[in-house]
C-alpha cells in the first residue's frame, strides 16, 4: 500500500451457479464518489465452472486522486454505509466470440456492519521510561489481536493521537499490523504520553484515574496523528485517519495475567517508629491508634521501567464494609498526609505520621463490628470490605497531579494460623530494652486452691510504643492446666516510667506434677509453652468481651532470654526481687546454710521440706541435702509450719546437713574452692505454705555462687 495503489487479495464465491461456464477476458473497473474519481482496478483471465465456483483475486486498486479517496475513507467511517459509482468495461467474449466489451454503471450504496469486537492482550511490555527526546513517558508493547472473522492484513505503520475531553493525552506509533487468515494478528504499539502542559490537561488525567479506580471505566477518542508528523502511510490514508474519530473504552485492553502482585510480594519491610493504642469500656464502639510507620515497597521491575513516581500527600478517607458489603464503621484520619518517596526504579518508602486515627462504629451496626472483631481474634480470618477515597497530589515523570476523592474499593480475606508481630528496621532492633522491674507482690487472699496477688511493676519502656486498655483478664493455661487468670484495670503504657498493677488468681494444683514441671522448666532456661484464652465478663469493652470468649493463642517463651544476665536478650530485661542472698557450705560440719528474704507481703509464708541435689559444671555431683522444717522449728501447739520467712527481712536458715559425693571427683572440687566460692547448679524440690495454700514445686538453679569455708 502506497499513495498510488493498493494491493489487496478476496475470494469470491458463487455456490449456486449452475451448470454454465463463464470466461470474462478482463474487466476494468473505476470508482467515482462524489463525481470524482478515486481509481481503478483492471482485472482479466476470470473463470467460474461448474468444478471452479470461486474467483480468487490478487489485484492492484490504483489510486487516481488521493483526495477522493480521504474522503470516501472519511463519509464510510462517519456515516457507517460506502455509496459511489462502479463504472466498468467488461469484455464477454469468453460467452461468445463476437460478442463486444460492455459498458456497465451502477450506483452502489453498501451498509457497513458493525465494527467487530476485538479482543486485545498486551504483552512483551517494555518501560515506560522517560523519553529525553518528545519529553513525556514511553512505552512499547506487543498487542494480541483476535477478530471474530476470518481475515487478513498487512497494514504500514501509522501514527496516532489519544484523546479525552479533547485534551490529546498520548501519542501512539502502530504498526506495522499482520493480521493472518485466522483472524489473530500482532500489532507492536510505542505510547508516548505528553508531558502535562496545562491544568486542563491535569484535570482531564485525574478525571481518567478516578473513572478506572470506580470500575466505570473511560472512553478515549482515537484519531490520526497530522499528516506532516509521519510519511510511513500512504498521503491519503493519513488524512483519512486525522478526519476520523474512534472512540475506545479502557476495557478493551486486558493487561497481562502477572502484572497485579499480592501485596505481601511487594512489600519488603514495615518499621513502627511510634505506635499508640486506645481502648476503653466507655469508648467501646471507638477504640483509636497513633502510628508513625514506614513500609518499603519494592514492585518487580519485569519491563525495565525508569519513571518518576512520588506521592507527596495522600489523604484516605474509608470506611469498612461487612460481608454483606454494608458499611459498619468509618476510619477517622487526620488530614496529615500519606508521603510516598521513590528510592529506586519501582522502590518506593511509604511513610506516615498520625496522633490519631480513630474507628467509629456506626450507630446500629454494633453487631457486625463485633462479628468482625470476633472472627479475626476467634477464628484467625479477618474478612472485611474497605471503601473510600484517596485525596492524591503526586509529582511524576510528566508533571504534577492533584487527585480529589479517587475511589477506593477492595475486600480483604486473609486467614492466618496464629498471631504475629512482624518485625522491620525499626526501635526494637536497636539494641534498646525495656527494663521490667517487680516492686511488690502482695497477697489479697489465699485458699488452699488458690492464690489471689496483686503485682506492682515498674516498666521503662525506651520505645515510642504504648497502650490504654480499660481493663481486660485473659486465663493462662499449661499442658492443659488452668494455672492463672492475669488481668489489668486501667492499663496505661507510653514512653518512659510506667507503673502497672497486675492481678493474678493463681491456681494451685499442690498434687498435680505439671505444677511442679512448669516452675522446673522456667527455672532451667528451657522453652515454656503457655495458653492464653478469653473467657465471659474478661472486660467491659463488649466488643472485645465477646470476640475475646472464643479466643486462645499459644506461645513460646524462652526462659533463657528473660533477666539482666541474658546473654543475648529479647526486648526487655527483667529486674525481680532476689529471694536467696547468700549460700555458704562448711566443710567440716558438711552442712549449708542459705540467707533468704521473702519479698511477698500480705500472707504468712513458711519453708516446709527442702530436697535439693548440687551438681558441678551440671554433671558432677557434689552432694544431697534433706531437710524438714516443720520438724525443727519450735511450735506452742506442736506441729510447726515450718520456717517462717517474715517479709522483707532477710533469714538465715539453720546449717543444713549435706550428704557428700562419695566420689573423688566431687570432693576435690569442693576443697580446691575453700575460701572462695564454688558455682553450682541444684535441683531442688520445696514445700511451702503461703497463707492457706501448701505449694509444691521444683526448680533447677544454674550456676549459683556458692561459698566454701571450713
Amino acid at each position: 500500500m502506497n499513495d498510488d495503489a493498493v494491493l489487496f487479495a478476496v475470494d469470491i464465491q458463487f455456490p449456486d451457479w449452475g451448470d454454465r461456464v463463464a470466461n470474462i477476458p478482463f474487466v476494468n473497473a473505476t470508482i467515482y464518489h462524489h463525481g470524482h474519481t478515486v481509481g481503478w482496478v483492471y482485472a482479466s483471465n476470470l473463470k467460474v465452472t461448474p468444478q471452479e465456483k470461486r474467483i480468487s483475486l490478487y489485484e492492484v486498486f490504483h489510486v487516481a486522486n488521493s483526495d477522493a479517496m480521504a474522503r470516501l475513507l472519511i463519509d464510510a467511517a462517519s456515516s457507517r454505509r460506502v455509496a459511489v459509482n462502479a463504472q466498468a468495461k467488461i469484455a464477454l467474449s469468453g460467452f461468445g466470440k463476437y460478442l463486444p466489451v460492455a459498458d456497465v454503471s451502477r450506483n452502489l450504496d453498501v451498509v457497513l456492519p458493525p465494527p467487530p469486537n476485538v479482543n486485545v492482550t498486551a504483552c512483551d511490555v517494555v518501560g515506560p521510561v522517560v523519553d529525553m527526546r518528545r519529553g513525556g513517558i514511553t512505552a512499547q508493547a506487543n498487542l494480541k489481536l483476535g477478530l471474530p472473522a476470518f481475515a487478513s492484513a498487512n497494514v504500514s505503520p501509522i501514527w496516532l493521537d489519544f484523546s479525552y475531553h479533547g485534551i490529546v493525552i498520548a501519542a501512539a506509533e502502530v504498526g506495522p499490523v499482520s493480521i493472518y487468515a485466522s483472524g489473530v494478528g500482532d500489532l507492536p504499539v510505542k505510547v508516548n504520553v505528553r508531558q502535562i502542559e496545562t491544568s486542563a490537561h491535569e484535570a482531564a488525567l485525574a478525571d481518567m484515574a478516578i473513572k478506572a479506580s470506580s470500575g466505570e471505566g473511560f472512553e478515549l477518542a482515537v484519531s490520526g496523528a497530522d499528516p506532516s508528523r509521519y510519511d510511513t502511510a500512504p498521503l491519503w490514508l493519513r488524512r483519512a485517519l486525522r478526519n476520523i474519530t474512534i472512540p475506545v473504552r479502557s476495557d478493551m485492553f486486558q493487561l497481562p495475567h502477572d502484572v497485579s502482585l499480592p501485596i505481601e510480594d511487594i512489600v519488603k519491610s514495615v518499621a513502627v517508629d511510634k505506635l499508640y493504642g486506645y481502648w476503653s469500656a466507655k469508648d467501646s464502639f471507638n477504640p483509636w491508634a497513633g502510628v508513625s510507620a514506614q513500609v518499603s515497597i519494592d514492585i518487580p521491575n519485569t519491563t525495565a521501567a525508569d519513571v518518576k513516581f512520588e506521592i507527596e500527600s495522600l489523604v484516605p478517607n474509608i470506611q469498612l464494609l461487612d460481608e454483606d458489603q454494608l458499611p459498619f464503621a468509618t476510619v477517622d484520619i487526620p488530614t496529615t498526609p500519606i508521603r510516598v518517596m521513590q528510592t529506586g526504579e519501582l522502590q518506593f518508602v511509604a511513610s506516615c505520621d498520625y496522633d490519631r486515627i480513630g474507628l467509629s462504629v456506626i450507630p446500629g451496626r454494633e453487631l457486625q463490628f463485633t462479628r468482625a472483631m470476633k472472627r479475626a481474634l476467634s477464628d484467625r480470618h479477618v474478612a472485611i470490605g474497605v471503601d473510600g477515597t484517596l485525596n492524591v497530589s503526586m509529582t511524576t515523570s510528566i508533571g504534577q497531579i492533584h487527585i480529589e476523592a479517587l475511589p477506593i474499593a477492595t475486600n480483604i480475606d486473609w486467614k492466618f494460623d496464629r498471631l504475629e508481630v512482624a518485625g522491620g528496621d525499626s526501635e526494637m532492633s536497636n539494641n534498646k530494652l525495656a527494663e521490667i522491674s517487680v516492686t511488690r507482690i502482695h497477697v489479697l487472699d489465699t485458699t488452699r486452691d488458690q492464690i489471689k496477688l496483686e503485682i506492682d511493676i515498674g516498666v521503662e519502656n525506651p520505645f515510642t510504643y504504648g497502650a490504654f486498655i480499660s481493663d481486660m483478664a485473659l486465663e493462662v493455661n499449661y499442658a492443659g492446666l488452668h494455672i492463672a487468670t492475669v488481668g489489668v484495670k486501667e492499663l496505661s503504657l507510653s514512653q518512659g516510667t510506667n507503673d502497672v498493677t497486675v492481678y493474678v488468681d493463681f491456681n494451685n494444683y499442690p498434687g498435680d506434677p505439671r505444677q511442679r514441671m512448669l516452675f522446673l522448666e522456667a527455672s532451667s532456661g528451657k522453652n515454656v509453652t503457655l495458653e492464653i484464652s478469653g473467657f465471659p465478663n474478661c472486660t467491659t469493652i463488649s466488643p472485645l468481651e465477646e470476640s475475646l470468649r472464643g479466643f486462645s493463642q499459644k506461645f513460646t517463651i524462652d526462659t533463657s532470654q528473660l533477666g539482666s544476665h541474658s546473654s543475648s536478650p529479647g526486648i526487655f530485661t527483667g529486674k525481680f526481687p532476689k529471694v536467696l542472698r547468700e549460700v555458704v557450705f562448711h566443710i567440716f560440719t558438711m552442712s549449708a546454710e542459705a540467707t533468704v528474704v521473702n519479698p511477698v507481703s500480705g500472707a504468712s509464708v513458711w519453708i516446709q521440706t527442702i530436697d535439693a541435689i548440687g551438681y558441678y559444671e551440671d554433671d558432677i555431683p557434689l552432694g544431697v541435702l534433706e531437710y524438714d522444717f516443720t520438724d525443727k522449728q519450735p511450735s506452742r501447739q506442736g506441729q510447726s509450719n515450718g520456717l517462717l520467712l517474715p517479709y522483707n527481712q532477710a533469714i538465715t536458715t539453720p546449717r543444713l546437713p549435706i550428704t557428700a559425693n562419695e566420689t573423688s571427683i566431687g570432693w576435690d572440687v569442693v576443697r580446691r574452692a575453700i575460701g572462695g566460692t564454688l558455682d553450682v547448679s541444684v535441683f531442688t524440690n520445696i514445700q511451702m505454705q503461703v497463707g492457706n495454700a501448701p505449694l509444691n514445686f521444683t526448680i533447677m538453679g544454674r550456676n549459683a555462687p556458692v561459698k566454701i569455708r571450713l
